[in-house]
């Protein structure tokens, strides 16, 4: 069993170093997935997050295995890679710290490792090929996408070269239309009265009594309406004429007198 007296101090600090990257690309991995809007991306970062988690537990339970001392750090360079402003260019730096990952673990192959520990990195390596091509493809693809021109931004509906060509204006009428010349048919409207009736058809004024329309009345409106409004007082209303004259006697009833005779 390899103990913590075999490893060199370089060699343990090279192995904390990977474990920080690992637990960095984890938390990258759950931050892409989160945002990510397909179904089939969100799928994909999570498959990379569960090889990353399987890599992570992998090498600290080696390290505790060896007596070696185990990190609790992560890589702050998720902070560099979440804070791209675009998406591709945050596929592409993950992409960049993915390739990072598996060079280290390239690295400490060439050491005296064996066992699970080496396996583990062997492991990584290989997990960390497919998260490169993956997320290289995918920050392409989102890339053209988002430089993608959506067609002109003026496009005619008919184009001059297929524009339909109309027939030349020509002075004479075609065939198929009348002449001014020839007259319109008589169309009988039959819903429609040919003679009002008379009653409807003249219009009478109101009847006039013959005492308003005297000359006296005639010759007294002008004059009235001529003459300026009084500012005096209105005059005192007298009784009528009518109430000063004495009535006539009325006749007595009873039997007629009888005539006087003649006188001899």
């Amino acid at each position: 069993m390899t103990t913590a007296a075999d490893y060199e101090p370089e060699l343990v600090d090279a192995l904390n170093l990977l474990i920080e990257d690992e637990r960095a690309s984890v938390e990258m991995e759950v931050a892409l997935a989160s945002g990510a809007t397909e179904y089939a991306e969100r799928e994909a970062l999570a498959r990379m997050g569960a090889d990353d988690i399987h890599s992570c537990e992998t090498l600290r339970a080696e390290m505790e295995r060896a007596e070696l001392p185990v990190t609790p750090q992560i890589n702050g360079v998720v902070f560099e890679v979440l804070g791209a402003e675009r998406y591709d260019d945050r596929l592409r730096a993950f992409a960049h710290h993915q390739r990072i990952v598996a060079d280290r673990a390239n690295d400490l192959l060439e050491s005296n490792l064996d066992g699970e520990l080496r396996d583990a990195l062997v492991s990584i390596m290989a997990a960390h090929q497919r998260h490169i091509e993956w997320a290289t493809y995918r920050a392409d693809e989102f890339a053209a996408t988002r430089l993608m021109e959506f067609g002109p931004r003026h496009t005619p509906l008919v184009s001059d070269s297929a524009a339909p060509a109309f027939p030349p204006i020509t002075a004479d009428p075609p065939a198929a239309l009348p002449s001014a010349d020839t007259p319109l048919p008589d169309i009988p409207l039959e819903d429609t009265p040919t003679e009002a009736p008379a009653a409807a058809a003249e219009v009478t004024s109101p009847a006039i009594p013959a005492e308003e329309t005297s000359n006296a009345s005639i010759e007294a409106a002008p004059a009235e309406s001529a003459a300026p409004e009084a500012a005096t007082a209105p005059e005192v209303a007298t009784a009528p004429e009518a109430a000063t004259e004495k009535p006539a006697p009325r006749p007595r009833r009873g039997r007629p007198r009888k005539a006087a005779p003649p006188a001899e």
